[in-house]
Order: C-alpha cells, then structure tokens, then sequence
C-alpha cells in the first residue's frame, strides 16, 4: 500500500511538473516577434523622427558652413561683364600743370601733397559667370589715362613756374591694374567654349610726369622750382593671376596689351617727351622706383608686383 502511495504521489508529481511545463512553454517568448504592435510602432515612429531631426541639423550646419549656394546658369554669350572701360583720365597732384590749350602759371605757389596720388587704377576680381561665348568679360580697358605727380609739366599747353616747388611725400600711381583670381570660397563656375580678351589688360597712351619738368605738345618752364617725390612711380604696370581653365579655346584671355606706355621719371631734361621743357635751377628729385610697362601673368595666387602700388586683394 505504501509502495502504491508513493507511486501515485510520483505521478501525482510527475504529472504536475508535467502540467508546469506544458504552461511554460505555452508562454509567449519575450522579444520582437511577440512585442505589443502598437508599443512597437510607436517606437519606431519615435526613432524615425530622431534621425530625421538630426539629418536635418547637420544639413544645415553644413549648409551654414558652405555659405549661400546657388543654381550656376551660364548665359550664352557674355560680353563686357564685370569689365571696366575708363578713357581721358587726367590728374594733376602737387604739380603745376596746363592742358589742352591751356596756360598755367605759378608764382611763389609751392604746391604739397602729404600722401599717394593715384589716377586710372583698376583692381577686377574673376568672380563674374561668363557665357558659353565670353568676349571682353573681367577685362580692364584704359585708353589715354595721364597723371602729373610733384611736376612742372605741359600737356597741350604752356607751363611757367617761378619759385614754385611741387612735392609730393608719397607714392604716384598711374593705370596700373590688378586682375585677380576668383576667391578661395568662391562658387566654381562653368567653362566657356569659347573666350576672346577676357580676364586681359588694355592700356592705351598711359602717360606719367613723376618728378619732373616736362612737356607733352607743350611748353614748360621752370625756375627754382624743384620737383620732389618722396616715394614710387608706378605707371601702367599690370598683373594678371589666370583663372584655371577658363575655355576651351581661350583668346588673347589672360594677357596683356599695353600701347606706349610713356613715363617722365626725376628728369630735368631740356626737352620733354613731345615739346620743350626748360627747368632753370629746379631740380628733379624721386626717392623711389620708377617702374612703367611692366607686367606679371601668374599661374597661381602669389604676391604681385602691384603689392606695393595700393591694389590689394
């Protein structure tokens, strides 16, 4: 009887452990596939809209970072775009001067300058979107631009200074020309088929008296009256830094053409570049460089000769 207890009580047990197992395994299984569906969507929704927040962010961080961008259209034909177009720029500082069909005449009139005098300089950045055809764009053309710097001079005229001094204490700057490559930052822009004196230089009868008694179809005279300057004279001196495959079939782009150039520099002499000059006791006196003509063509972005001429980046 005993022996038959126990046996039941055993399978009394067994069948309870039996029973235990049949509910365990019956339990769904915790993870993914037995998840809350509406718990599950939700959380999903919530990391969607997480990363789309944070792309969001760092686009326009990015953008930020970047600047503006725009959509680049390139016309079809360009011309003269960006381009400066100066003629018959005339100036005269710390000078005594006549032009065209004009007399000038100074008595005891000492005429002082106290910094630069600039005439006719052009700086031109390559910023411009030239056309698939780009004739004439980023160019400087400069006809008959004339400066008289810390002089005694005639253009046409006649000049007579008597006791007169011309100084000038800093720099004379005349149609000089910086054309500069696009900036680092600066939006690449389309290249062109074909291009013809973009990005080039046109000087026409640039003329300087820097220093000097002279004439030009004139007449000048001068009697004690020195003329000084105490710094550079710079005349139609150009740079120019290419822009990187700026065309397929670049014309006279980048380049440099330059037409009598004429430049009176420290000089005394009796006879001017086109008439009579007569100084009498007055002398001439630069104490810098003179440098007419002159041009850079670069490659790159290197400094220029035009550093020092006051056209900067």
């Amino acid at each position: 009887m005993q022996i038959g207890k126990a046996g039941v009580v055993a399978a009394g047990a067994l069948a309870t452990v039996a029973v235990l197992g049949s509910a365990a395994a019956a339990a769904p299984a915790p993870g993914p596939a037995h998840a809350d569906p509406v718990r599950t969507a939700a959380t999903t929704l919530k990391q969607a809209a997480v990363q789309q927040a944070a792309g969001q962010a760092l686009a326009a961080v990015d953008a930020a970072a970047r600047g503006p961008q725009q959509d680049v259209r390139q016309p079809l034909i360009s011309i003269a775009n960006g381009t400066a177009l100066t003629a018959a720029a005339w100036q005269t500082c710390g000078a005594t001067s006549s032009q065209v069909l004009a007399a000038s005449v100074a008595l005891r009139s000492p005429a002082t300058v106290l910094g630069d005098c600039a005439n006719a300089n052009v700086l031109i950045r390559q910023n411009q979107v030239p056309g698939i055809i780009s004739i004439l764009d980023d160019t400087s053309v400069n006809a008959l631009p004339i400066q008289i710097c810390g002089s005694n001079a005639a253009v046409a005229g006649v000049t007579a200074a008597v006791g007169s001094p011309a100084t000038v204490v800093g720099d004379c700057f005349n149609a000089n020309t910086l054309i500069a490559d696009p900036k680092r930052n600066a939006q690449e822009v389309p290249r062109s088929v074909l291009s013809l004196l973009s990005g080039s230089v046109v000087n026409a009868a640039a003329v300087q008296v820097c220093g000097s008694t002279a004439s030009i179809a004139g007449v000048a005279a001068a009697v004690q009256s020195p003329t000084t300057v105490l710094g550079d004279c710079y005349n139609s001196n150009s740079t120019i830094q290419q822009r990187k495959d700026p065309a397929v079939i670049p014309l006279l782009s980048n380049q440099v053409l330059d037409i009598l150039p004429l430049q009176t520099c420290a000089s005394s002499g009796l006879l001017g570049q086109l008439g009579p000059a007569l100084p009498i006791n007055s002398p001439s006196f630069v104490a810098g460089q003179c440098k007419s003509g002159n041009q850079d063509i670069q490659g790159d972005s290197e400094p220029s000769l035009l550093g020092a001429a006051g056209l900067k980046h």
